[in-house]
């Protein structure tokens, strides 16, 4: 089993977590809007839903937007270089963004842990809503803030593949540009 192979199955459910909170958002803001500008009534929890969902959504869509170059990045070294130079710049680059990921995965656990004791109060009440007083108590801010760390970690493992597949390139006798061209494409599969 290659590294591709390995590869679209963590990508096919990355994009259906995508698509499916995009359409949790999108219909709970609908819902949101109908009720407060056509009923005159609101869901109290339902805006702080939404920024919870748009920050795991930033997070988790960065490793595909990454994988897929839609992220601001300066290619025009790599390509003024020779073949070897290039690949090995594109390694360090790497390891030096891979470290930066690492870090940010370190800090953000760190953060999540010690600032995310409290309850999330917008899932509180749509619990109290369903179970009354017997409601049992609400996550904690943890898993809100837990969105960098996860997000960042997956780019990590995102790139630590493009580097191997650098490194293999050195051997193949293949370019940066061939390396970047089988990235992309097999990113938009």
């Amino acid at each position: 089993m290659n590294a591709p192979s390995l590869q679209r199955p963590f990508r096919l459910a990355l994009r259906w977590l995508l698509i499916t909170l995009v359409g949790a958002l999108l219909a709970l803001m609908t819902a949101q809007i109908v009720l407060r500008y056509g009923f005159n009534a609101s869901l109290l929890w339902a805006e702080e839903m939404c920024r919870y969902m748009l920050i795991w959504l930033a997070f988790l869509a960065a490793v595909l937007a990454f994988e897929r170059g839609e992220i601001a990045a300066l290619g025009f070294l790599g390509s003024a270089l020779p073949r070897v130079p290039a690949l090995v710049l594109a390694i360090v680059v790497g390891g030096l963004s891979l470290a930066l990921c690492l870090l940010l995965v370190s800090y953000g656990l760190y953060y999540a842990d010690r600032a995310g004791g409290s309850q999330i109060p917008a899932i509180g009440f749509i619990l109290e809503d369903i179970f009354g007083a017997e409601a049992p108590a609400a996550p904690s801010r943890f898993w809100v803030y837990l969105a960098l760390p996860v997000g960042m970690g997956l780019m990590a493992l995102r790139l630590m593949a493009d580097m191997l597949l650098c490194a293999l390139a050195i051997r193949d006798g293949r370019s940066l540009a061939q390396v970047l061209d089988r990235t992309l494409t097999e990113g938009l599969q």
